[in-house]
């Protein structure tokens, strides 16, 4: 028996090769889906980072706004004339840049009286003497450097307000 001729060169043929590339193109192709995934993944974190920066630039806003208007809500305040800015009267309010520019984010603030009337009694905290409530909303809208969308959070006020007050 002759079996040299059995395991020659010769007759392999080249299957190791054919082997080998099928196996290459295998992970050639797995590969390629993982780089897609890959590249989804990292969206969405971008994604995530800039909503985060987002709301907490508008957040801030909202609380300088507050801050700075602190006892100013009453009513008719925002139909006072002639005022720009963070002061009686303002209508809106755009945050200064350099404040939230660090976070890549602009955000401009609108308040709004919703309503101005007898206050909801709760509980009997507050007597029968005539006061009146003065509700607002404070929206603030923050948007990213690079204009992957936008935030808005809103936040509700109440004063009271003397009798008589609300027109």
């Amino acid at each position: 028996m002759n079996t040299a001729t059995l395991h020659s060169p010769s007759h392999q043929r080249g299957s190791v090769l054919v082997v080998s590339l099928i196996m290459l193109a295998v992970l050639t192709l797995f590969v390629i889906s993982m780089l897609k995934t890959a590249v989804v993944e990292l969206k969405i974190g971008g994604v995530s980072q800039t909503t985060a920066l987002n709301v907490s630039a508008a957040e801030s806003a909202i609380n300088n706004f507050m801050v700075l208007n602190s006892g100013r809500f009453a009513p008719s305040w925002l139909t006072a004339s002639g005022a720009s800015g963070p002061v009686p009267g303002s209508m809106s309010y755009t945050a200064a840049t350099s404040a939230y520019g660090a976070a890549g984010s602009s955000v401009t603030i609108n308040a709004i009286q919703i309503k101005c009337g007898p206050p909801k009694q709760i509980a009997v905290q507050i007597s029968n003497t005539g006061q009146q409530a003065v509700q607002f909303d404070i929206a603030a809208t923050a948007s990213g450097a690079l204009g992957t969308g936008t935030t808005t959070i809103h936040q509700g006020v109440q004063t009271l307000a003397p009798a008589g007050a609300c027109p």
